[in-house]
């Protein structure tokens, strides 16, 4: 970030600030101490900066703006009712502009012993929180029973992005984590008394629906050419790599699972898995599903 006055500089500056910050965060930091820093009696005060990010979001200030992008539009307001007028320039990175390399120049400079700014922004310590937990969830998860029975779970934050609603959400979870509602899930938690598939004799779970079933063969030629996959006999894995690949694959996948026979909006998951469903504190309920 380079901060220029109508006359040439008088001094320079560089501050640390804490790992917590975002690169964000840093930038707009920078303009909010330059116009602490720059105490010239000029009215008028053009600051460059290679922040294209930290110069839209102050252009654009809304009521849902980061709190340091509110903080320096206040400063910039107060100083206007003084009179001073501020303009801001964007400048590209590393491409020869000397006050732009000057500050770059200056800021490899910063060591511990450089002047602390004392300040983190709340929404990079939510951010940091967020990241840690989930770091702390994944770390768990693998270190779990699970792991063996459910095996990897890609990452589903970006995935969730491209569904339309909810529903499809806690679908697409389901299909990653194979926690579909299916006779195979259920018998192994005990709530079913037989896991086998009527038409193929094997154990009946989302893999085996999916990748396997003879009852979906023609489904699934159709799917596997959406999805541009060559090879009949891939792995659960590969499959999701296919779907989670972009958002109109995964669209596609969502769509054709209804031709799978399974039901997003059925409180168990599959209407097609209706039979005789087990739990060891009531009789056995016979469930018949259209």
């Amino acid at each position: 970030m380079n901060m220029r006055p109508t006359r040439p500089l008088r001094g320079q500056f560089c501050y640390r600030i804490h790992p917590l910050n975002s690169v964000f965060t840093a930038e707009v930091l920078a303009i909010f101490q330059a116009l602490d820093e720059l105490v010239v009696p000029e009215k008028d005060i053009l600051i460059l900066s290679d922040s294209f990010s930290a110069l839209s979001s102050l252009k654009n200030i809304s009521f849902h703006s980061p709190k340091v992008i509110q903080r320096l539009a206040a400063k910039i307001h107060i100083r206007k009712n003084l009179n001073q007028n501020i303009a801001f320039l964007w400048i590209p990175g590393h491409s020869g502009v000397s006050w732009n390399e000057k500050a770059d120049s200056i800021a490899k400079q910063v060591s511990e012993f450089s002047p602390y700014i004392d300040w983190i922004v709340s929404e990079d310590i939510l951010s940091h929180l967020k990241k840690q937990s989930f770091q702390i969830i994944e770390e768990n998860y693998h270190k779990s029973k699970y792991q063996l029975l459910i095996g990897n779970i890609p990452d589903i934050l970006t995935s969730s992005k491209w569904t339309g609603n909810r529903v499809q959400d806690r679908l697409i979870a389901r299909i990653i984590s194979k926690l579909i509602t299916t006779p195979g899930l259920l018998y192994r938690f005990n709530f079913h008394l037989d896991p086998s598939c009527r038409v193929c004799n094997e154990i009946n779970d989302i893999s085996h629906i999916l990748l396997k079933c003879q009852k979906y063969a023609s489904v699934r030629v159709i799917l596997w050419r959406k999805l541009n996959i060559v090879s009949a006999n891939i792995t659960y894995d590969v499959l999701l790599s296919h779907v989670l690949a972009n958002k109109n694959q995964l669209l596609i996948f969502v769509q054709t699972l209804k031709y799978f026979d399974i039901d997003q909006l059925h409180p168990f998951g599959n209407k097609c898995f209706g039979s005789i469903v087990y739990s060891p504190f009531r009789r056995p309920l016979n469930y018949h599903w259209d």
